[in-house]
């Protein structure tokens, strides 16, 4: 079965590249907790190259989170940077990292006009 959080990632990854990401360089780590099963996603950010893993190897940048919850944001029903503002959610390590990846997820459902995870890609 494929989840939202999954088809995100693998949408992700086959971006690549993203322009306004040029500035950023550093490891993210996701881990997703659903009972007692932790998913580990990773996203390396390398001046505007984006890499997807699945792996639990150095992070400048750890995010906790109920994978159920981020199946929501993934579907724009909730909202990363004000959950880790009232505590919802772990973080350890680099804001920065954390409020690019929240720049990633799309908006709320039947928004209207561009979106934030717009694919960059130009067709030729």
């Amino acid at each position: 079965m494929t989840t939202p959080t999954k088809t995100f990632f693998d949408d992700l990854a086959q971006r690549g590249h993203v322009p306004w990401l040029e500035a950023e360089r550093g490891r993210l780590r996701l881990e997703l907790v659903d009972e007692d099963c932790v998913q580990l996603w990773t996203v390396a950010f390398d001046n505007g190259d984006v890499r997807v893993d699945r792996d639990d190897s150095d992070a400048d940048a750890v995010v906790r989170v109920d994978r159920a919850w981020f199946d929501r944001a993934i579907t724009g029903e909730e909202k990363l940077m004000p959950a880790v503002l009232r505590g919802e959610i772990s973080v350890d390590g680099s804001y920065g990292l954390v409020v690019q990846l929240s720049r990633l997820l799309p908006g709320p459902p039947g928004q209207s006009g561009p979106t934030k995870a717009r694919d960059d890609r130009r067709s030729e």
